[in-house]
């Protein structure tokens, strides 16, 4: 039995159309779960719909654990317009995509729109009715486009807009590895130091440690640390660079003001959470490294053994800026 997701505003349920557009009330609950993820405004040879037609398209994820029926939900090129395009009975499966070809032809097909979009720029806005009222669920405003590149939200869902050279219609986005991955990795880290070891000014702090597994210098310039992989620049590395072999603390401490290696958030030991190293450009962000990690323990670090390596243990003594496994 498929499980759907209840829209339970206080005038709902609705299970009609309205013939004139609703009022705009608001942000719906579903603001922060259903995104406008990825689109192409030029599609000359990038994908073809079910005619082989090569369309404009429009990308919509779930970012949430329960599928979402989006019979009561738009998609719209105009916000004075919001119920443009109706969609039909179908279903937006939990952390699935689903593909709208925005091609003016609502004929050929339930997922065809009637509108297209402008690769000279324009919006895109996604909401949901109660039957009185509309909500907003997601839009977007966005400038010039270039033919058979999409713009994305990196990673899906996530703050940050890039254009991919890949597109991933239907798929996850990604603009990609960088040259970096392999070389330059997260290499270990502390959630909750007690007493192992002190920053600059005899904090016991949490810690991220990064490794250069290279044989030459990498600058860390352009470079960022986060532990929301949806926000990849959450931090930014400072104009510093780790050596061949070499190892690099950053303090996890959500006291940025401390000093240049002191991030601007802290690690949460006891659920767990994400890390990611990123090369963040103004049209790209490729994934250097990312971690997702369970339960820590007090004055017990996680690391790669041996450093560099595809094995994580919970390591007892830590080892920060030091191999976490003698080399052979």
């Amino acid at each position: 039995m498929i499980r759907f997701v209840v829209l339970s505003f206080s005038l709902l349920l609705f299970a009609g159309r309205c013939e004139a557009d609703p009022v705009v009330a608001g942000l719906s609950p579903l603001h922060g779960t259903v995104f406008i993820n990825e689109f192409m405004a030029s599609n000359r040879a990038t994908a073809a719909d079910e005619h082989g037609d090569y369309d404009d398209w429009v990308e919509i994820y779930n970012a949430g654990d329960k599928d979402i029926g989006m019979k009561v939900m738009y998609l719209t090129d105009d916000f004075g317009a919001p119920m443009k395009w109706p969609f039909p009975d179908t279903v937006l499966r939990a952390g699935g995509h689903l593909l709208i070809w925005a091609d003016g032809e609502p004929t050929e097909g339930p997922l065809h729109a009637t509108f297209k979009l402008s690769a000279a720029g324009e919006r895109l806005g996604l909401y949901v009715t109660d039957g009185e009222h509309l909500y907003i669920v997601d839009t977007l405003t966005f400038g010039p486009q270039r033919t058979d590149t999409s713009y994305g939200r990196i990673p899906d869902g996530g703050e940050s807009w890039r254009f991919l050279s890949r597109p991933t219609p239907g798929q996850e986005n990604s603009s990609g590895l960088s040259p970096l991955h392999g070389t330059l990795l997260i290499n270990e880290f502390l959630a909750d130091n007690k007493t192992v070891n002190t920053d600059e000014h005899g904090d016991f702090d949490d810690w991220v440690e990064i490794h250069n597994a290279g044989t030459d210098p990498v600058s860390l310039l352009g470079l960022t640390l986060t532990d929301n992989l949806r926000a990849p620049a959450k931090w930014k590395f400072p104009d510093t660079s780790i050596a061949a072999g070499g190892f690099l603390l950053i303090w996890a401490d959500n006291e940025e003001h401390e000093g240049p290696l002191h991030a601007t958030f802290g690690l949460n030991a006891a659920s767990g959470e994400q890390l990611g190293l990123f090369a963040v450009d103004s049209s790209y962000i490729l994934i250097v490294d990312t971690l997702s990690f369970g339960p820590q323990k007090p004055d017990t670090s996680y690391g790669r053994t041996p450093d560099g390596g595809a094995e994580w243990r919970f390591l007892a003594p830590p080892t920060p800026r030091r191999p976490n496994q003698p080399r052979r």
